[in-house]
């Protein structure tokens, strides 16, 4: 303080937090103890050297550090505690999360990841062309030239849609899904059968399966063969080709026949669940199989379309379906490019209330967010209701890029999850504007306040 000629006689305050103690000559950060004398002289660090003291640097790119328009905010694709440890993207409606979602798939897009994005709301089905807000809105048009955005479609892009649904993409593929190819402790989960209802279908699954084995033994023919996905797997992972949905109706009816008192009431509930099941369509519906070899190449971007599923229900049977086939998939095939897999309106799909009816989808999450990181295969949970997920869903995430979000549930349920983090970040979320965000990270130092980048690519449902 001594080459300062006078003290101003005004003031202010501001609050800090001390993150550490920063060397300047090797961008090294130690603990510190102690607080700063005070008058101690305060300078700005360049923006270079901030951008390694937060560990901002990487091939994704995001968007700029709030206040530091110069500095861009990136994260590594290549490194295993990004991507294959999961992401969760949380925010109210309106706060940015699906141009954010948007800009991760673009990111991994070009970083070699097969993307695959189940799009319950059909708001990516045209993310093959450039974004057409900037052409109307001169606000849009201003920040994409502040970030350096060129709008421009994905190169590499397919939207798929479950048999008995439509999609508003004249050029979608219909796919359905094998029958026998399930767990049927999933399905059981699925239909909301009750113990006693899934111990009925789960026996009936079992003697159908033994019928099947036993009649391949006896025609040795391989087209009937059942077979085993990956020898460390459970026995209901296991494919039954001949095992459809026509067929175990067949079946029940025989059970049904034989039944009297309660124990024909309980197997004729079995039954009117199944019924329903099957006038879905997704089951064995079609010769075109989901073939999920195709979903597996780099940089390709796969749009599941299930806006006209009407029905959780089919979409929980995709979901648990694709993320079996794709987990085994890998196994089988390490070099298979890195996957990531979007799964939007995540509450939908596995919510707190219905957790412990869906242990048998939640334990296939489990799996794949587990034992997916070491085969670079990662999740990506996007909602608006993070209150309504399992808590372990929040663990699961060890990235999150939370938006805007209110409601002391919604945030209660980010704060358990997100560990040791300053409180006075937590009161800056529910005003967070539209497109701001902050992004807690292994890869980062610190929570990272993000200005995040306009997405290049078209959106639905922008009005």
């Amino acid at each position: 303080m001594e080459n300062i000629a006078f003290i101003p006689d005004y003031h202010g305050i501001c609050f800090c937090e001390l993150i550490g103690l920063f060397h300047y000559d090797s961008s090294h950060l130690s603990g510190v103890q102690n607080r700063p004398h005070p008058k101690s002289p305060v300078y700005p660090l360049p923006p270079e050297k901030i951008q390694e003291l937060l560990k901002l640097k990487g091939n994704m790119y995001l968007g700029h550090l709030s206040g530091y328009e110069g500095i861009r905010v990136y994260l590594d694709a290549n490194s295993k505690v990004v991507l294959p440890r999961n992401i969760g993207i949380f925010g109210t409606v309106g706060s940015g999360k699906t141009n954010s979602s948007q800009v991760l798939i673009e990111e991994a897009s070009a970083a070699g990841w097969s993307v695959i994005v189940l799009d319950v709301e059909g708001e990516y089905i045209s993310m093959d062309k450039p974004n057409s807000e900037l052409e109307h809105n001169a606000g849009l048009k201003k920040k994409a030239q502040q970030y350096q955005i060129t709008p421009e479609g994905l190169k590499s892009f397919q939207v798929y849609h479950p048999a008995g649904t439509e999609s508003k993409r004249h050029d979608s593929l219909e796919f359905s899904i094998p029958f026998g190819s399930l767990s049927p402790y999933e399905l059981a989960a699925i239909m909301g059968m009750n113990e006693t209802q899934e111990d009925r279908f789960v026996d009936l699954w079992d003697r159908q399966k033994a019928e099947i084995m036993s009649s391949s033994k006896k025609t040795k023919n391989p087209k009937n063969q059942w077979k085993a996905i990956e020898e460390d797997l459970f026995d209901e992972d296991f494919e039954y080709p001949d095992l459809t949905i026509k067929s175990l109706l067949s079946s029940l009816d025989k059970e049904v026949q034989q039944q009297t008192g309660s124990f024909k009431a309980s197997w004729l509930v079995v039954k009117r669940l199944l019924t329903r099941l099957k006038r879905f369509g997704i089951f064995d519906s079609t010769d075109d199989l989901l073939n999920t070899s195709d979903l597996l190449k780099a940089g390709k971007v796969s749009i599941l379309d299930l806006s006209n599923s009407y029905t959780v229900q089919v979409n929980n049977i995709v979901i648990a379906y694709l993320l079996r086939k794709i987990f085994d998939q890998k196994i089988k095939n390490p070099d298979l490019p890195p996957t990531i897999i979007f799964i939007e309106e995540a509450h939908t799909f596995v919510s707190k209330e219905n957790a412990s009816k869906m242990e048998a989808l939640l334990d296939r999450l489990r799996e794949v967010t587990r034992r997916g990181r070491k085969r670079w295969l990662g999740l990506c949970f996007i909602s608006q209701q993070p209150s309504h997920l399992p808590e372990e869903i929040f663990e699961l995430c060890n990235t999150k890029i939370i938006h805007q979000t209110t409601g002391n549930r919604n945030l209660n349920a980010l704060k358990t999850s997100a560990g040791n983090v300053n409180e006075a970040i937590w009161d800056d979320v529910p005003t967070l504007g539209q497109g701001r965000s902050i992004i807690i990270s292994p890869q980062f130092q610190h929570p990272v306040m993000t200005n995040m980048r306009i997405c290049k690519t078209n959106r639905e449902h922008t009005d």
